[in-house]
């Protein structure tokens, strides 16, 4: 007993120091009394269909999976963990082969837990909590997962049913995060009331935590002690379901927990280098699947398979990423997010450039993401699209500015955009000169249509300083450029008015006003002659007079403006000398002006009389005309 008190007092105090509470969901929700947690055990090929129980019942539970027996006969598969995560539910670790750890020396209990969280990441999972099988730890164990970057550990032990003197639930938050209590483990003795009465007596006695803890589901249990009945099970769930008005609540552990997922951190730690490592997906030694020193990225909606590929650009080995519909997160392989064993030092300022050869039926993209001076990692910037390819191509990314001040490791990789296949190998990562600032022109996009004379919004966002910027336009494929402000103040916003300056190519340039190399220029977009079309922020048209129908003879006459973001008003211009008849509209500050001949009433026959003053020919199809 006062080794298992010293065990709390010692990793209560390592989970303050790494600060891995993090008030969870469920402890913020004000009203619930009482929170149970459904974990189920090992990964059994049979939680297959506790998947739609707790879909039926609309609830949530946790999975803690031995990695190493993933994929083996009566073992649930990467893609039914996959499928379990999509449904909302946590995944956590129970160590590389299920072992007895207090039975083992400290570098195998860390390959044990090191390695099963090492792998669960790879496959683009997020644990955050370790069950001890047979609830075999001690303090030097619960210090070890804490080691391996774990936020909780649960035990099989400590509340109702295990001792006489036992609480009926675990506090919230826990006494000691390294050693999360549970009443005894579910066997086939263990009826619907027993399950039950755990519930009902935390309740009685004023609320807590009780994780109930599950591993064999079957019809009847007869080959396995650690049973529960599928249909003592599934109505247990429904009876827990009805109890959300009594302030019951059914939370996963990382609900309870809170707290983001903590670097991988591996078996052997090795000193961190500039280089990547297994850049050409060779190496993979632990047989999980996953290049070493990579992982996926999470892809838990749609349906994807990613996999090792003998279609290599070069050596033996490539890998697949391959995604059947677009829903969901896109399928990725990055350099595995950890300690630094993998993911290589850069230094703070400097840049990089990142290349991969692939092929593809999909766009794709190249991304990176930077570890912080407090150890997490933060997705930071993304390439430019790369267009599908048949043959094996290069792809190269300049990140377009200096690492952050706090960066201290990267992480690069190659995401899919749409639905598809793509093969990638041959990743490589160089030191470059980096700019200390970047523009990113927002809008115009390109393949708009504008209309001279219509005021367009220009946006963009500044990465750096960039206190003034020259903006300029081009109709020539780039050749020439019209300024269209200098020394503009950045506000990340400017109001164009389009040029009289038809053009199929027309292009939009931001540059810094002090470093013209920081610039950002638009993808080619169209400008047309004549009136600006129905829209948000355009110029409405005019409204035909009353029983006044437009003239096909007599075009619309435009007074441009001039392409500057102040430019003057057309205002009435070129109205002056205008016959009697005739009327003279300015419309929106004089982006254009239209002139049309009044009618007068059809007197006989058409025809001009002779000696009239003023006499003009009638517009329109014979109506009957304003005069």
């Amino acid at each position: 007993m006062r080794a298992r008190l010293n065990a709390r007092a010692g990793t209560c105090l390592l989970a303050m120091v790494l600060g891995v509470w993090g008030g969870g969901v469920w402890a913020a929700t004000p009203g619930a009394r009482t929170v149970v947690t459904l974990a189920f055990d090992d990964g059994l090929a049979e939680h297959r269909q506790v998947l739609d129980m707790l879909s039926a019942s609309g609830l949530k539970a946790t999975f803690y999976i031995i990695s190493g027996r993933v994929g083996q006969s009566s073992y649930m598969t990467v893609d039914d963990l996959r499928r379990l995560a999509a449904a909302g539910h946590d995944i956590g670790g129970h160590t590389l082969q299920h072992g007895e750890l207090l039975t083992m020396a400290p570098q195998a209990q860390r390959q044990e837990i090191c390695e099963d969280r090492l792998r669960l990441l790879s496959w683009g999972f997020a644990p955050t909590s370790l069950a001890f099988p047979f609830g075999s730890n001690d303090a030097a164990v619960n210090q070890m997962a804490a080691a391996c970057g774990y936020n909780s550990a649960r035990d099989v032990r400590g509340l109702v049913d295990t001792c006489g003197s036992c609480p009926p639930a675990e506090t919230i938050p826990p006494f000691d995060p390294y050693e999360l209590r549970t009443p005894a483990t579910v066997t086939r003795d263990d009826g619907l009331e027993t399950m039950q009465a755990w519930v009902t007596s935390a309740e009685a006695a004023g609320g807590g935590w009780v994780i109930i803890v599950f591993h064999f589901v079957e019809p009847d249990c007869t080959k396995h002690t650690y049973c529960v009945k599928t249909d003592v099970l599934r109505e247990f769930m429904g009876w827990l379901s009805q109890r959300a008005s009594l302030g019951t609540e059914v939370r996963t552990v990382q609900d309870i927990m809170g707290g983001a997922a903590r670097p991988a951190v591996h078996p052997v730690p090795q000193e961190r280098g500039a280089a990547l490592k297994n850049p050409s997906l060779e190496a993979e030694e632990n047989v999980d699947g996953v290049p070493d020193c990579w992982q996926l990225g999470p892809a838990y909606g749609g349906t994807v398979r990613m996999e090792r590929s003998a279609e290599a650009h070069s050596g033996v080995w490539s890998y697949r990423l391959e995604r059947l519909d677009a829903s969901g997160d896109a399928p990725s392989l990055h350099v595995l997010r950890d300690d630094g064993t993998c993911a290589p030092s850069v230094t703070p300022g400097h840049g990089a450039r990142v290349s991969v050869w692939y092929r593809s039926s999909t766009p794709l993209h190249l991304k990176a993401s930077v570890q912080g001076l407090d150890g997490t990692w933060r997705e930071w910037e993304r390439g430019p699209s790369l267009p599908p390819a048949e043959a094996w191509t290069e792809a190269s990314w300049v990140l377009p500015i200096a690492l952050p001040a706090d960066a201290g490791g990267l992480s690069v990789g190659v995401a899919m955009e749409g639905a598809g296949w793509a093969l990638v190998d041959d990743f490589g990562l160089e030191a470059t000169t980096a700019p200390a600032a970047r523009l990113v022109l927002d809008a115009p996009a390109g393949g708009e249509e504008f209309v001279a004379g219509q005021d367009v919004e220009v946006r963009w966002s500044t990465f750096g300083p960039v206190p003034a910027l020259d903006v300029a336009y081009s109709t020539e494929a780039s050749a020439d450029w019209v300024p269209v402000a200098t020394a503009l103040e950045n506000t990340g916003t400017l109001t164009w008015r389009v040029p009289d300056a038809p053009s199929q190519e027309a292009v939009l340039r931001i540059a810094s006003t002090v470093d013209g190399t920081v610039e950002a220029m638009s993808a080619p977009f169209r400008i047309l002659a004549g009136a600006p079309p129905d829209g948000p922020g355009e110029t409405p048209p005019l409204e035909t007079p009353p029983q006044e129908e437009p003239s096909e003879d007599l075009p619309a006459e435009e007074v441009p403006g001039d392409g500057q973001v102040q430019g003057e008003s057309g205002g009435c211009g070129g109205c002056e000398g205008t016959g009697a008849g005739e009327v003279c509209l300015a419309l929106a500050g004089g982006l254009f002006v239209l002139a049309r001949s009044l009618s007068r009433r059809r007197r006989g026959a058409r025809s001009a009389q002779a000696g009239q003053q003023g006499a003009r020919r009638e517009e329109g199809d014979g109506g009957t005309g304003g005069g």
